[in-house]
């Protein structure tokens, strides 16, 4: 059986690939669209503050329907 805290890791860790990905994907089509590389290194550092507290929100949310099933949360549906 998988502890908590293997969920939390395991799920922690699928999300900072997300975050990469969507970063990675924005930079990719900043250059598309003839931003300049110093654009692109702004804004993927505003993007990876904003997916810093993104998933401190999303871990906690989940962290907390994980530790009680009948809490009830429109967040996760």
């Amino acid at each position: 059986m998988t502890t908590f805290a293997e969920c939390m890791a395991w799920t922690a860790a699928s999300l900072d690939r997300q975050i990469e990905k969507a970063i990675e994907d924005n930079g990719l089509f900043l250059a598309d669209m003839g931003a300049t590389d110093d654009e692109i290194a702004a804004h993927v550092a505003i993007c990876r503050e904003e997916g810093v507290r993104w998933k401190a929100e999303v871990l906690a949310e989940i962290g907390r329907g994980l530790r009680d099933w009948d809490a009830p949360t429109g967040k996760l549906q």
